[in-house]
């Protein structure tokens, strides 16, 4: 069940950086938006240009020069590129790792990964470690997870970038199949509209650097979303010239 009210909200928010050369280097200037809660909101924009910066933000772990910034407080998960899964870990410890850290008996815990990663199909893979693992089990693995963390609102990093176009679309099924049972609010990095128009109930168009919101396109089409369709490629290619001619 979604809602208007945000989740997560920027405003105003600008964000410098100090160069290798003492020089001041504006990352992401004036950032306005906000994810309302239980919908899926990607941002898309050319390398470099601000988008990673707004996630480290929205996560609490960079500080903003100026504006502000509401955000579910300890209610945050955050997936990036790499699985960032504890290699002397196995994927069942690595699963309940947040469990165990907040408390959770081993009995609940025990039940409640056996619950994760049957929803996952790492079911049977619960001894192995994340080297023993495909990139995809891993990122499942990383994704089980966010889950079992219980956050409110995830923070994805171009997640499925390395993945082939098979197991990519897997992921991305399961992520919005997780997020609409769980009513998580999902604010998700890529650069390839294909996943942004697949996975979101609206788009933030990111300018080249420094990073401003240029644009927000809401996607209204019912999810799942049908990739071969027509209404699905016309929307791509709306989607594509409305980026081309936002960032020039």
């Amino acid at each position: 069940m979604t809602s208007n009210t945000p989740c997560l909200s920027f405003s105003g928010v600008s964000k410098s950086f100090v160069s290798r050369d003492g020089e001041i280097v504006r990352a992401v200037e004036n950032v306005t938006f906000d994810v309302p809660r239980g919908t899926v909101a990607c941002l898309v924009g050319m390398t470099g240009c601000g988008k990673t910066t707004i996630l480290r933000l929205a996560a609490g772990l960079e500080t903003p020069d100026s504006g502000t910034i509401v955000s579910p407080s300890g209610e945050i998960g955050y997936l990036t590129q790499q699985h960032t899964l504890l290699p002397w870990m196995t994927t069942t410890d690595n699963i309940g790792l947040p469990l165990k850290v907040k408390g959770m008996n081993d009995a609940a815990r025990k039940a409640r990964v056996n619950e994760i990663m049957e929803a996952l199909g790492l079911a049977g893979f619960g001894s192995l470690y994340p080297y023993e693992l495909s990139g995809g089990m891993r990122q499942r693995a990383a994704i089980g997870r966010l889950m079992a963390s219980e956050s409110s609102c995830w923070l994805l990093d171009e997640p499925f970038s390395s993945l082939d176009e098979r197991t990519r679309h897997q992921l991305q099924k399961l992520l919005l199949e997780t997020a609409a049972a769980t009513n998580v609010t999902v604010l998700f990095v890529t650069h390839s509209i294909d996943e942004a128009v697949w996975l979101a109930d609206r788009i933030y168009i990111v300018s080249a650097w420094p990073g401003r919101i240029i644009e927000s396109l809401e996607i209204a089409e019912p999810k799942p979303r049908d990739r071969i369709s027509d209404a699905f490629g016309a929307r791509m290619e709306a989607v594509r010239k409305r980026l081309e001619a936002a960032i020039g």
